[in-house]
């Protein structure tokens, strides 16, 4: 079953949830329609199936990471991982099959939203909550945890992720630019827009 959930991802990305057939995975990984139906319950069963590994496949590298320390050193070190798992082309890929299935399939939006960048705000989310916590010492707790980390998220890899996904970006980022965008987005995290 790895085999066609593995074939049936890489099918789905490259074409959309309409442009594969079951007989398309058949095809190429052997085995029968009954098959599909008894172990996912049909097409549908197995494209959220495909969909949620592939998120989590994704995601292991953040998961991965020792999210511990002080924010100066913990938040460049994710940044730069949120920054570079947002822009490869399997992301980019999911992104896109995301916004143009999510309305039809919204159990599955929901599934891959939680195994990828929910799972990052709330690794980012636990890791602000402690450091909320060090009195005098840690992150204002005037500002919710979950909150924060939507916030940091969305400085890092919002605009280079939108821009790479309709096309906008020239090619991959250089490591000084990586660094760039994640330094300005810690900056402004730790110490706001304000003189």
């Amino acid at each position: 079953m790895r085999d066609l959930t593995s074939v049936a991802a890489e099918l789905f990305l490259e074409r959309g949830f309409d442009g594969v057939a079951v007989d398309d995975l058949i095809n190429r990984v052997g085995g029968s329609r009954s098959t599909i139906y008894s172990h996912f319950g049909g097409k549908e069963g197995l494209f959220k199936e495909a969909m949620i590994r592939l998120c989590a496949e994704v995601a292991k590298p953040l998961e991965q990471l020792n999210v511990s320390g002080e924010p100066a050193d913990v938040l460049p070190r994710l940044g730069r991982q949120l920054l570079i798992s947002a822009l490869s082309p399997r992301t980019l890929a999911l992104h896109r099959l995301l916004v143009n299935e999510g309305r039809r399939f919204p159990d599955v939006a929901q599934a891959m939203w939680d195994v990828s960048y929910g799972k990052a705000v709330g690794i980012l989310a636990a890791w602000v909550a402690r450091q909320q916590q060090r009195l005098g010492q840690g992150l204002s707790s005037a500002v919710p945890a979950q909150s924060l980390a939507e916030q940091f998220i969305s400085m890092v890899a919002s605009n280079a992720k939108l821009r790479a996904a309709s096309g906008l970006a020239s090619g991959p980022l250089s490591d000084g630019e990586v660094d760039e965008i994640v330094s300005q987005a810690v900056t402004t995290f730790l110490h706001g827009a304000s003189k």
